[in-house]
């Protein structure tokens, strides 16, 4: 039997197990959300690097926009691995990845706040600290209530 995305996408929009579908739907709007805001801070990164425009323009030249650079690119990479691994049986890892992941990048926007405000992109902070705080919980979630491994305790 030939499997298509229609099928797939049918199959998980009525799977009668509602922590499939959370899990399912998790990965794949995570990967999104890294995916999005990580090109677009890549692009941030880069014009304001190389030609001293947009949101990053303070960053022109600066040898520290490889820090972020690194970082959204990473995101971009994370994402589509979380968005493909909505496929598969097994997502436990999955969403320990998801969880670590907005965790260290959720931490590190409350450490270095002072960024968003001297480079006066405080909105994006907000934006992007609340979706990393919604989405590590949702991934905690995916992991309390999804299947554990036989012997594991609840």
């Amino acid at each position: 039997m030939v499997t298509t995305l229609a099928h797939k996408t049918k199959r998980a929009i009525s799977d009668p197990n509602p922590v499939r579908g959370l899990s399912r739907w998790t990965l794949r709007l995570d990967g999104a959300f890294l995916v999005i805001a990580g090109s677009a801070a890549l692009l941030a990164d880069t014009t304001g690097h190389f030609f001293g425009v947009g949101p990053m323009a303070e960053m022109f030249g600066s040898p520290h926009t490889v820090g972020g650079f690194e970082a959204h690119g990473l995101a971009v990479i994370l994402g589509v691995l979380l968005f493909r691994a909505a496929e598969l049986a097994d997502r436990r890892l999955w969403h320990t990845l998801g969880l670590s992941v907005h965790l260290l990048l959720g931490t590190a926007n409350l450490m270095f706040w002072s960024s968003f405000v001297q480079l006066d992109v405080l909105m994006v902070g907000v934006v992007t600290t609340a979706m990393h705080i919604v989405f590590g919980c949702v991934q905690a979630a995916c992991l309390w209530l999804g299947p554990r491994p036989k012997g594991a305790p609840r």
